[in-house]
């Protein structure tokens, strides 16, 4: 199995994204984002729960998840960029931690669970942002013509409906108008002012590594 790295959030897309990838014969290597250290214990519990129904679609191969401490990048992010760029700056320092990760696991694909439209992150002019920084790696979107309903039929259909509906409020660094329709040149003038590099190396090097 061709190794991709699986950004996996608590939520219904993202796991649906690996379960399709995954009856395509892709290996995932998950990667969390913890973004709330008060509530760190439940949502790694969940992200678990999630992993452990995926990995009953593979034979024999143990699934790896990579659990990253968010929080400080996050901290950063909020306090020296403007507010309403929050969350695409915190998709990009995703992908470029998943790039990272890939090349410690030999693989550059990327994988997310993103449905256009589908948040305010997941415009197209968003997207692009996100695709910008993805140079050597392939970021792959399996959901991107899905609906909602869409997804919640497979989970439904796949075991996955009751865990991710868990009450979770796992995020809570969404800015009040977050900026829907970014621009190359105001984003990388904002990242100016992030050590982006230095931020990255610590989280790969505190993150948590377990398999199931």
């Amino acid at each position: 199995m061709k190794k991709i790295i699986s950004l996996l959030s608590e939520g219904f897309d993202s796991p649906i994204a690996t379960y399709l990838m995954i009856k395509q014969d892709f290996l995932p290597v998950c990667v969390s984002f913890i973004t709330n250290n008060e509530i760190i214990n439940k949502f790694k519990s969940k992200i678990i729960k999630i992993v452990k129904i995926l990995s009953s679609f593979i034979q024999n191969v143990k699934i790896k998840i990579f659990f990253i401490d968010h929080t400080n990048n996050l901290t950063f992010l909020k306090e020296n960029c403007e507010r309403k760029l929050t969350c695409v700056l915190c998709k990009r320092f995703m992908i470029r931690i998943a790039k990272k990760i890939g090349e410690l696991e030999g693989t550059n694909l990327i994988l997310t669970g993103d449905i256009l439209g589908e948040q305010a992150s997941q415009t197209l002019d968003n997207l692009y942002i996100y695709q910008q920084i993805a140079e050597n790696a392939t970021i792959i979107r399996p959901l991107i013509g899905f609906n909602k309903l869409d997804v919640l039929n497979i989970s439904r259909k796949i075991g996955l409906y009751e865990v991710c509906s868990e009450k979770s409020d796992f995020c809570t660094n969404f800015p009040e108008f977050p900026e829907t329709h970014a621009k190359v040149p105001i984003i990388e003038e904002s990242e100016k002012n992030i050590p982006i590099l230095s931020l990255i190396g610590q989280s790969i090097k505190e993150a948590e590594i377990i398999e199931i």
